[in-house]
């Protein structure tokens, strides 16, 4: 039992029908529920609705309530986004639909236009469920293959996985620490720089290991690095994984390091693979046997001790989002830098966004 504030498996399942691409999802609850999760989702271009529920319907029900919102919302999609094949439309369950048993399922051959519905609340342990019940949803109304729809449902188990073993779900309570190691580090980068201005042969790697459109954000402290250092990079960014917005946003930040003059050495599979993916990284940062290593994103993804069994030496920096995830991951790597606010940043996004760590960089004269 986790006792401090986790994510949400609603907000899960409404991320989630965003990248498998609905033109409008539903909240079945309250107008207030999962607020801010909509609201950031709207920025990103999704049209979210509440059927709005009040006490009364928790009392009798809302089933009716709720097919004259979608009603009202196709009318509204017609309107706006006027377009020939049938609208998808996302219908997300909550705390007080799932208490008064409301039926989502039976909403499935009401109308002619696709909808989804995702039997989902808050009471569940892991949001990464909210996630997979989005995708049955989406299988079961032929929007996705069962190949794709398995390869997703292991990336989000495995997801659960690391964040149980390494990650937010590792302690009953993590406590938060708004302070983090980022000028410890600096210091270290400035004395980098004077041992190879010295002529003395410094070898730093460059993670990004990050998920779906908060690469975005955790890609620019490494293209900052980069343009300070001569670094090997190692990325997710397998441009031919994934759901299309995931493609696209893993070929938008190839791109935009490419503009910049920098490459990318190794890739280790796609953006949504990130609960994987660092097997393959630290392989590969085995080979190159860095000085310094800087994994980005999510960085306890990675047995970095793995790495400083060959390498006691090795400096290891992750960079990771949110205050609670400092503690764990200086338990495996010697810096810590906290990003705030990674999702909030990046919807919305195509190109990658100034990050704390690479606003300082920026401003730096080694």
């Amino acid at each position: 039992m986790i006792l401090h504030p986790r994510p949400s498996p609603i907000a899960a399942a409404m991320y989630q029908l965003r990248d498998i691409g609905v033109d409008a999802i539903i909240l079945h609850g309250p107008s207030g529920c999962c607020f801010r999760t909509a609201r950031l989702l709207e920025i990103d271009g999704i049209r979210v609705f509440t059927s709005a529920m009040g006490e009364n319907d928790f009392i009798f029900g809302a089933m009716d309530k709720l097919r004259e919102v979608i009603e009202e919302v196709l009318e509204y999609l017609k309107k706006e986004t006027p377009k020939s094949e049938k609208y998808k439309i996302g219908i997300v369950g909550t705390c007080a639909s799932m208490i008064i048993g409301e039926d989502l399922e039976s909403l499935v051959d009401d109308f002619d236009d696709i909808i989804i519905p995702v039997d989902i609340h808050s009471g569940l342990v892991d949001n990464t469920v909210g996630a997979i019940r989005a995708m049955d949803g989406a299988l079961n109304a032929g929007l996705i293959e069962y190949s794709e729809y398995e390869r997703q449902k292991k990336m989000l188990v495995c997801a659960t996985d690391v964040e149980k073993k390494r990650g937010m779900a590792k302690n009953r309570y993590l406590k938060p620490t708004y302070e983090d190691d980022l000028e410890k580090f600096v210091n270290i980068l400035k004395e980098t720089d004077s041992k190879i201005k010295q002529g003395k042969d410094v070898k730093i790697a460059c993670v990004l290991n990050a998920k779906k459109e908060t690469a975005y954000l955790f890609s620019d402290p490494l293209l900052e690095l980069n343009k300070h250092f001569n670094c090997i990079n190692i990325a997710n960014l397998d441009e031919n994984i994934g759901f299309d917005k995931v493609r696209a946003d893993a070929k938008n930040i190839s791109e935009e390091f490419s503009k910049n003059g920098f490459k990318i050495d190794y890739i280790t599979g796609g953006l949504d693979e990130y609960p994987i993916t660092g097997e393959k990284a630290i392989s590969y940062l085995k080979k190159i046997n860095p000085d310094i290593v800087v994994v980005s994103g999510v960085p306890h993804a990675l047995l970095i001790e793995n790495l400083k069994e060959i390498n006691p030496k090795v400096i290891t920096v992750g960079i990771s989002d949110g205050p609670r995830l400092y503690h764990p991951i200086k338990e495996v790597y010697n810096y810590g830098i906290i990003e705030l606010d990674a999702h909030a940043k990046v919807l919305g996004k195509k190109n990658i966004v100034k990050s704390r760590f690479g606003e300082i960089l920026s401003f730096m004269k080694f």
